[in-house]
């Protein structure tokens, strides 16, 4: 028998990715208009943890913003995140946000780190959004940080 006081507790986290051209700051535009997206696992405790750098190879938008073969793609390239953060609200997170199991974040904190201090303050709700989408829930929030 033994240790049953010391369970492990698990750790929420949340599987998140952002666009960004040079690794230190998010994209100030559209998410998909990135050169790569950086996926993050992120703990409640406020620790994160860079996991990949993915190349953006989802086609170009000739002048068009909300394609649906950008965001398919887009989809496809993060379809192990729950979390997509953006510089800038597009026709495509609203999308996502209304038929996908991805939660949009619009971002405006360009630094990365700053942003993910601001995103452990907001760990709860995020993390409550997310569970209702996996639930087969579509919640209509966008948050903005």
């Amino acid at each position: 028998m033994g240790h049953s006081d010391e369970r492990e507790v698990k750790m929420r986290t949340l599987r998140l990715a952002l666009g960004s051209d040079d690794g230190k700051e998010i994209l100030r535009d559209h998410m998909g208009q990135a050169k790569e997206f950086l996926v993050f696992d992120v703990s409640e405790d406020g620790e994160y943890v860079l996991v990949e750098r993915r190349e953006n190879t989802s086609p170009e938008e000739k002048g068009k913003h909300g394609l649906d073969r950008k965001r398919i793609s887009v989809m496809d390239i993060l379809k192990d995140c729950q979390v997509l953060v953006g510089g800038r609200m597009s026709p495509n997170f609203v999308k996502l946000r209304d038929n996908s199991k991805f939660q949009p974040i619009v971002s405006k904190i360009p630094d990365i780190g700053t942003f993910m201090r601001k995103l452990s303050e907001e760990f709860d709700r995020i993390y409550e959004l997310v569970e209702r989408r996996r639930r087969g829930e579509r919640p209509k929030e966008i948050p903005i940080l």
